[in-house]
């Protein structure tokens, strides 16, 4: 009998200095339809998501290595773009910590993103994700405010 064993390391978030530094591709994408499962196999810890992308910006790597597909375990969402920190085997990204894919606004310019270094670009979307992080949560305390006015008793 043989068995094959395979493991996923994952890894802690220790700074964005080694993110970056680790992360031989770095790149917004957009995200596509998920992969659909193949029925003859069952796949023991696989990923939260594997979708296909589609490359819409390279701030590290190469551009002549272009993956169709990212496999995370952050729960992707199609048409959504993502600041993607991981590494490609073939036409596949893999940057399995939920920490290394940014989920970002549905769409921005390229543009703003130009003549920048690869570290203003980062900070530039990190950003963009902390201000829609401080709209979502301003909203979410919103909606706790009127939950909490109606559990109230009269």
């Amino acid at each position: 009998m043989t068995v094959d064993v395979t493991a996923r390391i994952i890894d802690t978030f220790r700074s964005w200095d080694d993110l970056k530094s680790m992360s031989s591709y770095i790149a917004v994408i957009e995200c596509g339809n998920p992969t659909p499962p193949n029925p003859h196999f069952k796949i023991a810890n696989a990923t939260k998501s594997d979708s296909a992308i589609q490359t819409v910006f390279i701030l590290k790597g190469t551009n002549n290595v272009s993956p169709t597909r990212l496999l995370t375990d952050r729960e992707l969402c199609s048409g959504k773009r993502y600041l993607v920190f991981g590494y490609c085997n073939g036409e596949v990204c893999c940057a399995y910590e939920d920490y290394k894919v940014i989920p970002l606004k549905t769409y921005f310019s390229t543009d703003l993103l130009a003549g920048k270094t690869m570290d203003e670009q980062i900070r530039f979307l990190l950003q963009i994700r902390l201000d829609n992080l401080k709209r979502e949560m301003q909203k979410n305390e919103e909606e706790k405010r009127r939950l909490e006015e109606g559990l109230k008793t009269p």
